[in-house]
């Protein structure tokens, strides 16, 4: 299901095939007071309709978003542990995606962020970036995106975002088509499963580990 973005809130778009984390929900809405919650509260809505094991979290009591020792957030529902969540501003937009398992990581990259004079060879290693440029047609600026997307949502997946690593300590694999987008393994080092779509302006890219 491709978003389609609204005045608050873009469709919600399920993954039932990224790894340990299957189902995996994500969407995104306007950013502004509250953004968070409110959009953390209808993925889990829309996780408990796809994941037995969360059916009733709605439940639980209220929603709160936390801050863990990184920086990384944390779903607490009525006091209690929520799934895993993950957040990334782009433009306008907030984007978040909960998993039913493990951890997940959420980022997207616009290609804006990626000028000429950006020091590419310092993020990104010959490898990926060659298949990266072919995979977008040439084009510089959509490579990088999707390849920065990429390892953000990996490094966030791990719950270390860049603290411990850097860019060139990952890399980036491409698998296969799926769906309206494209199945990826990230290095970083252990292997992290991926997916990444294409936006209007950049690349979305989830991680589970």
């Amino acid at each position: 299901m491709a978003p389609r973005v609204f005045l608050h809130l873009t469709e919600i778009s399920g993954l039932p095939r990224l790894g340990p984390g299957e189902p995996v929900i994500y969407a995104a809405v306007e950013k502004g007071e509250g953004a968070r919650e409110f959009l953390a509260a209808r993925l889990v809505d829309a996780l408990a309709g796809v994941a037995p094991e969360w059916s009733e979290a709605s439940s639980w009591g209220g929603l709160e978003v936390v801050a863990g020792p990184l920086g990384q957030p944390f779903l607490q529902l009525g006091g209690r542990p929520g799934p895993s969540i993950s957040f990334s501003t782009a433009g306008d937009l907030l984007w978040a995606a909960v998993a039913a398992l493990g951890q997940v990581g959420v980022d997207a990259a616009r290609e804006e962020d990626f000028s000429a004079s950006y020091p590419f060879s310092r993020a990104f290693g010959p490898k990926e970036w060659d298949w990266a440029r072919r995979h977008c047609q040439g084009q510089t600026a959509s490579a990088a995106a999707l390849l920065w997307a990429a390892k953000e949502a990996a490094v966030k997946a791990r719950g270390v975002g860049f603290h411990t690593l850097d860019p060139l300590d990952l890399e980036v694999v491409l698998l296969a088509p799926a769906g309206e987008g494209r199945h990826l393994m990230v290095r970083a080092p252990e292997p992290v499963t991926a997916w990444a779509r294409p936006l209007a302006d950049g690349w979305l890219a989830l991680a589970v580990v």
